[in-house]
């Protein structure tokens, strides 16, 4: 960064601007404590949740294909095993005076695990595939910040005005439409990795399939079947191969969460992808070493479709079923890990930020349910004539609980008759961006540790805008924000904007998550310290272990 940076910009804004960092004080992958006796069979068997729907870098939407993702590719800097911001295609870089342009100095030994010299032309493009209209990806948004990006997004502009350009082979510029302190966290997302275009061109439609997919990250892609597993195998053209230790990767779909804990007892898979909720504590006395438990930046909600009958223009409705959502019985008798009740979209521990709370969140459940039924008579229905909606969620154990317990909520307070229906992981995602619901399960992993990524999800244009919230105040109070470089101005404006949707009842927000694995003994070099809970494969190890 350079010094006359620093001077230029208020001090509070400079707590989110990384410093440029030295390579010689710390390591990419995994550092072994003295002593330890490393497997000679280096094979990290991992949970991975539901069947993921792409593995194409710039068109990854969801957490699951995020954790493939960031094994088989690598951007300009990424987080390190102790959620640290560092370097990582990039070496340094430098910041202009007004906040506006990043220079990054690429490093210079990265090679395509085809053996390619990866050049700053090849980010060039993985920018511009990640804002191309015709890729359509939903995540084009999280790049917005960049000059041109929406417009180019929208079919406004060609792909060649995008603010990235390759200065030559190994100098990339990126170019903003305002200040955004939190760009860096941004570029640790898979969605923000170089594209070889040359492989691309010559395989077309098979470049994503396991034997021809052409990456950049520590490892590459070996066998791919639906309903078995996903093989990454250790890049050796990877610039840090050399301290890149587990050799090989395997992601088992587990979304059934009692399979995945059989799985994990027998030895079959090393770390889970989550915990049930009524397992957690007989495991926890169980296996008391293996269950990790942290703190995430993650918030679970329910999204009322606001475009179409029963909840559309109906905020009388809306508030009614909120009302009635014990937060607390849900925190201690359903999910029973640590969460914390939440009246907000913004998850608890985010940078800069005061969770908002209703004027009747501290009011008793018993006060809330007879303000709740006056206005479900006022919004048009009562026990004569009940509502009925169909509330949808993805396959898992998990969120069938957390849908079973609101439905039970609404139909005995209320006399809701709510049908639930389960899809499959890329299905509901599909179903869910569609609008095909009238009440649907969400959950937010922050891409960034600013209230900015919960808040963005409502704004208008947003394609993660499931509930189809529209307000253009609401999308102005967030533009506002985006050019307000004093901390203290900027949390009141972001405040003000969860003030303005929270009182419109898009969402009926639940609870500020935590992070639930279990992670075998053997495994060396996990900290769970990552608040986005991105574990990545190369920073692991097989310690010597008595094998099954």
């Amino acid at each position: 960064m350079s010094h006359n940076f620093k001077k230029m910009l208020n001090k509070s804004y400079l707590l989110y601007l990384p410093l440029t960092l030295s390579l010689s004080n710390f390591s990419y992958a995994a550092d072994l404590p003295n002593g330890i006796k490393l497997s000679k069979n280096q094979v990290l068997n991992r949970g991975n949740g539901a069947e993921i729907p792409t593995i194409d870098p710039q068109k990854i939407e969801d957490v699951q294909a995020a954790n493939v993702g960031l094994d088989l590719f690598e951007g300009l800097v990424r987080y390190d095993a102790q959620g640290i911001l560092r370097p990582a295609g990039a070496t340094d870089w430098t910041i202009s005076k007004d906040g506006l342009t990043y220079i990054f100095h690429l490093r210079k030994n990265s090679k395509w695990s085809n053996g390619d010299i990866i050049t700053a032309h090849d980010y060039v493009y993985g920018f511009q595939r990640l804002v191309d209209p015709k890729i359509a990806s939903s995540y084009a948004f999280i790049v917005s910040s960049i000059k041109n990006a929406e417009l180019i997004n929208a079919g406004k502009e060609p792909l060649n005005k995008l603010g990235v350009v390759a200065l030559n082979d190994y100098t990339l510029q990126i170019s903003l439409n305002e200040p955004t302190p939190y760009l860096f966290e941004i570029l640790t997302l898979s969605n923000c990795v170089p594209a070889n275009k040359n492989a691309m061109d010559k395989k077309k439609d098979q470049f994503f399939q396991a034997g021809i997919l052409v990456s950049n990250g520590p490892y590459t892609l070996k066998y791919w079947k639906v309903g078995d597993k996903i093989t990454l195998v250790k890049n050796q053209n990877y610039w840090n191969a050399k301290k890149t230790i587990i050799e090989e990767v395997n992601f088992y779909p587990t979304q059934n969460l009692t399979s995945e804990e059989q799985m994990y007892e027998s030895g079959q898979i090393d770390i889970t992808n989550e915990i049930p909720m009524d397992k957690y504590d007989s495991l926890k006395r169980k296996l008391t070493d293996e269950v990790k438990t942290n703190p995430a930046l993650t918030s679970y909600w329910f999204s009322f479709n606001l475009d179409k009958p029963p909840f559309k223009d109906n905020i009388k409705l809306r508030k009614a079923l909120s009302l009635v959502v014990d937060r607390d019985v849900i925190t201690k008798k359903v999910t029973m890990r640590g969460e914390k009740p939440l009246y907000d979209i913004v998850a608890i521990g985010t940078k800069n930020y005061n969770q908002f709370k209703y004027d009747w969140s501290d009011k008793s459940i018993q006060e809330r349910i007879q303000l709740a039924k006056k206005l479900y008579e006022e919004a048009g229905y009562s026990a004569a004539k009940p509502l009925n909606i169909r509330i949808l969620y993805n396959t898992n154990d998990n969120s069938k609980k957390l849908v079973l317990a609101l439905a039970s909520m609404w139909k005995q307070t209320l006399g809701v008759n709510a049908v639930t229906e389960n899809q499959e992981w890329k299905v509901f995602l599909n179903s869910r961006n569609k609008g095909e619901f009238d009440v649907v399960w969400n959950r937010w992993i922050a891409d960034y540790n600013d209230a900015n990524t919960f808040a963005d999800l409502s704004r208008s244009s947003s394609e993660m805008n499931t509930s189809k919230y529209n307000n253009p105040k609401y999308d102005e109070l967030l533009k506002i924000a985006t050019k307000e470089l004093d901390l203290k101005k900027r949390q009141k404006i972001l405040e003000e904007a969860s003030a303005l949707m929270m009182n419109s009842y898009p969402i009926v927000p639940l609870y500020s998550a935590v992070t639930t694995h279990l992670v075998k003994k053997h495994v060396g070099g996990y900290t769970g310290k990552n608040p986005q809970d991105s574990t990545q494969s190369f920073e692991l190890y097989i310690k010597e272990h008595e094998q099954r």
